[in-house]
């Protein structure tokens, strides 16, 4: 049985559901009116890793996105350890 997302034409709900192929509207269950069937956009399709050449470099990319987020983070910890440390004052 496909998804078909419906909508209230009254209350304007929406609801997402198993239902009968060819299904064209459903009983709301906010307000009991018909829901009408919406068009959902559809899924992009899956990208493959297709050769061991694209495997390297997509791990290769993988690799750089980790070093750039892990310091971009320790980056952000440090100014807020010092912006922790300047609220605080010599006082403490």
């Amino acid at each position: 049985m496909p998804i078909y997302e419906f909508e209230c034409e009254q209350c304007g709900a929406r609801f997402e559901g198993l239902v009968e192929p060819g299904t064209e509207s459903v009983p709301c269950g906010e307000c009991g009116a018909a829901m009408s069937r919406r068009y959902s956009a559809q899924v992009s399709s899956f990208k493959l890793v297709k050769s061991p050449g694209a495997a390297r470099r997509q791990q290769a990319r993988n690799a750089a996105l980790h070093k750039r987020t892990k310091a971009a983070f320790k980056q952000r910890r440090k100014q807020a350890r010092q912006a922790r440390s300047k609220a605080s004052g010599p006082d403490g």
